[in-house]
């Protein structure tokens, strides 16, 4: 509790108005509080000198905040090649890259892996169109290189989860 200017205590008075009755204590500073000095934040009473205080610090760190950036840069977190998650978990495909492989080669002219891949549209462009014989083409190329690609590079484009 903060004494008074004279030195003595303050039990049952407003600590900054002396004559007044306290009407609680500020949650900051712990000492008694009439009504013209309480400021209510979130139900909780403070005196206005604590709420000034962190104003005050707010004001503080939002400046740093602002003198820190002023030279322009931007740092991106997380842009590493890494499958590795947050906590170290392994980032595996949901769906099999061998199966998408073997239904692009050998279905690949109705488009049956985009619909296991989960690319509806894709899946019924190919069909659509498979009386041209690009889709078969498209197909083969498209499963050689599901076969061929990383398990990283798979489950980032066709959707994956972490794993520890």
């Amino acid at each position: 509790m903060k004494s008074l200017p004279g030195g003595e205590r303050n039990s049952l008075r407003c600590y900054i108005h002396n004559n007044r009755d306290a009407v609680g204590t500020c949650v900051g500073c712990g000492n008694f509080i009439c009504t013209d000095c309480r400021v209510t934040i979130n139900g909780k009473n403070y005196c206005e000198i604590c709420v000034q205080e962190l104003v005050n610090s707010k004001d503080k760190r939002i400046e740093n905040l602002s003198n820190n950036n002023s030279n322009g840069t931007t740092v991106y977190m997380n842009n590493s090649s890494s499958n590795l998650g947050y906590y170290g978990e392994r980032l595996v495909p949901v769906k099999s890259k061998a199966a998408a492989g073997v239904l692009a080669i050998f279905f690949g002219a109705v488009g049956v892996h985009k619909f296991y891949l989960g690319k509806p549209l894709q899946g019924t462009l190919s069909l659509l169109f498979c009386w041209t014989g690009i889709p078969a083409v498209l197909g083969v190329v498209e499963g050689i290189s599901y076969i061929a690609s990383s398990d990283e590079k798979f489950a980032h484009k066709y959707g994956g989860r972490y794993l520890r």
